[in-house]
């Protein structure tokens, strides 16, 4: 196996298990290494760090999978992890039969998400060393959760990145074409094809809850880039007396509305449209709501976008925060690790200056616990949602 030895100082957060290693932090090879195979890593001096897999053409070039010299990479160890993974959630109780399986490094399993919707299993391999090991992964995943299918999802931006392709489809049993998952009492269709992620926002399960505490008896909520209708038909369930729900996507409204009438939920307006431009209209028209919530797509998917991403969301707020009404509640949410909880305090506070409210925290999120962070890897918190009161 290929030895691999790191900078001074870089072994101090290899023993606090940081599992990557970046590419200028590497001094030397044993050989010159071929992408995606194991490695061996060792401080300056030689000393053992732990096992990983290499690809020295992209920037985080070692991804460590075990800090223990008597567990090596093998067959064996992905099996354990991938059961380790299965019995967590088991514990965790979910009020639900979607979820989770493998959360990437948050799992121990970098390069690897499994999501399970009933009988069905969906995966994504996003580095090239894990998808060389996927003739481990999915008899492992087949043992432990004996699925009628499984299916696997390319993800282009980690497949660009990591320089590998794999072709999205059917790969073990069968899959429908559309599947009816549950959450709670609510149940919602979810086409893995052909939705967003792998199928549906699972990580949302608490925020979804959170909103369903939240929203009061004949109140009057907005559901902005509300995709296939979760956080609406929990707004629905709560009591609101009206709901719009607001999508670019006229594909997610029709199923938005589909999950209506399979809940047998009725009241919810479903408006295709620019949600910027939406809530410019609804400023103009001078028209408020009780509750206002806000789930736009990723706005920084590197570091670099980050300042045109937070403009984004300060234009939202301030958007949002003329359409909530006083004693109301504006909801925000982002799903980029780059984008910190810090962040969106701060531009609420910026926004609130500009629109003259005072606002009061009353709530924080974060991604359900069957999506686990790790606090030796900050990038494993991505999901965040603030719950303000307008005041």
């Amino acid at each position: 196996m290929i030895q691999v030895r790191v900078k001074p100082g870089v072994e101090e957060k290899l023993k606090a298990y940081f599992p990557w290693v970046y590419r200028p932090e590497i001094v030397s090879y044993s050989r010159k290494p071929q992408k995606g195979e194991q490695v061996i890593v060792r401080d300056a001096g030689g000393h053992f760090l732990g096992y990983g897999y290499i690809n020295p053409q992209v920037s985080i070039s070692i991804r460590l999978l075990s800090f223990n010299k008597d567990k090596k990479i093998s067959q064996q160890l992905i099996k354990e992890r991938i059961q380790q993974a299965y019995n967590y959630r088991k514990k965790l109780s979910l009020d639900t039969d979607a979820y989770r399986l493998v959360h990437s490094e948050g799992d121990f399993l970098p390069g690897l998400v499994v999501d399970v919707y009933d009988q069905y299993v969906v995966l994504e391999f996003t580095t090239f060393g894990m998808n060389l090991m996927r003739d481990w992964v999915i008899p492992a995943i087949i043992d432990t959760l004996k699925p009628q299918g499984i299916y696997e999802k390319r993800n282009d931006y980690a497949q660009s990145i990591e320089g590998f392709e794999t072709q999205e489809g059917v790969i073990y049993g069968e899959m429908p074409k559309e599947v009816i998952i549950r959450e709670g009492e609510l149940r919602y269709y979810v086409n893995i094809p052909e939705g967003q992620k792998t199928g549906f926002y699972l990580d949302q399960r608490y925020a979804r809850s959170i909103v369903r505490q939240l929203v009061k008896l004949g109140q009057t909520c907005l559901d902005l880039f509300c995709h296939t209708g979760g956080f609406a038909l929990n707004m629905r369930k709560a009591g609101a007396q009206k709901v719009i729900a607001v999508d670019i996507s006229s594909q997610a409204l029709e199923f938005g509305k589909r999950n209506a009438k399979l809940n047998g939920i009725d009241g919810i307006e479903w408006i295709e449209a620019n949600a910027f431009d939406f809530m410019r209209k609804l400023h103009a028209e001078g028209q408020t709501f009780d509750f206002v919530l806000m789930d736009p797509p990723s706005f920084a998917k590197n570091k670099a976008s980050l300042p045109n991403a937070l403009r984004g969301y300060k234009e939202l707020l301030v958007r949002g925060l003329h359409i909530t009404k006083r004693g109301g509640i504006l909801v925000v949410y982002s799903c980029s690790f780059h984008i910190t909880l810090d962040h969106l305090f701060q531009v609420l506070i910026d926004a609130a200056k500009d629109v003259k409210r005072h606002i009061r925290v009353l709530k924080v999120s974060f991604q359900d616990l069957d999506h686990p962070w790790i606090l030796q890897v900050p990038n494993s918190l991505y999901l965040k949602g603030v719950y303000v009161e307008v005041l």
